[in-house]
């Protein structure tokens, strides 16, 4: 198979200024009544180590009027937490967050990594999952659907999702996949080493019932795009950010 080409991006993302700050969100996002996203840029850093990552989490915080902005120690996993806004970041080691709580913004730290966002705002409901390839291979966008049901009683095709800057099919490039993927995920082989991720998450998405019109792929490959932190493409610690959160 040949190797992927670097596609283009148009993609259902747009740039947004919040405050002093230049985001980026998904408009269909944007249109549900009581739904707060965003997905930052190198001009935040929020690494958890380094002097500004603090007065990074705070200036984002303060720019999108939450009352609270919560992450997890990640590690690749499939552990969900809900919080309520009363817990201490890091809240715990976990992959993904959940709340029903106003004013609560759920963060997840990428350099690579997709960040799934799942939202029923109607229900008052929503998570955000850490979804490298290792979470990806072990079911997180699944695991994420299943918990929102099991401890909310949310629907699954009551769900909105949306998939942010991430390793694409044209730099996902895993010469190890045959130790290091199972078997069901040669599926989403693209070339002779190189994986579509972003396939991949639609398709466990949609297996677990969210419906396909209201599954959103961002289409931008943090690795060809430099307004992202990318370990791939840099070798470095930085990390960007998506939040979601209900509004007050």
């Amino acid at each position: 198979m040949p190797r992927p080409s670097k596609p283009e991006y148009a993609g259902p993302m747009v740039a947004r200024r919040h405050g002093d700050l230049d985001l980026h969100a998904f408009p269909g996002l944007e249109a549900l009544p009581g739904l707060l996203h965003v997905v930052t840029t190198r001009e935040l850093d929020l690494a958890s180590a380094g002097p500004r990552a603090q007065p990074n989490l705070e200036r984002l915080r303060r720019t999108l009027g939450l009352r609270r902005l919560l992450w997890a120690r990640q590690v690749h996993g499939t552990e969900i937490m809900a919080v309520s806004g009363e817990e201490t970041a890091p809240v715990a080691q976990a992959d993904g967050l959940a709340t029903d709580r106003p004013g609560v913004g759920l963060l997840i730290k990428q350099a690579d990594c997709q960040a799934v966002i799942l939202a029923a705002p109607q229900r008052g409901v929503i998570a955000n999952l850490h979804a490298g390839w290792r979470g990806n291979a072990a079911g997180m966008p699944a695991k994420g659907v299943e918990f929102l049901a099991s401890r909310y009683g949310v629907a699954p095709d009551e769900l909105y999702a949306a998939v942010s800057p991430s390793l694409g099919a044209c730099c996902g490039e895993f010469v190890n996949w045959r130790s290091e993927l199972p078997e069901w995920f040669e599926n989403f082989r693209v070339g002779e080493n190189h994986f579509d991720l972003e396939a991949a998450t639609r398709h466990q998405l949609e297996a677990a019932g969210v419906r396909p019109q209201r599954i959103t792929i961002s289409g931008r490959c943090t690795v060809c795009h430099p307004e992202f932190f990318s370990y791939r493409r840099d070798k470095t610690a930085g990390r960007f950010g998506t939040v979601v959160a209900l509004r007050e």
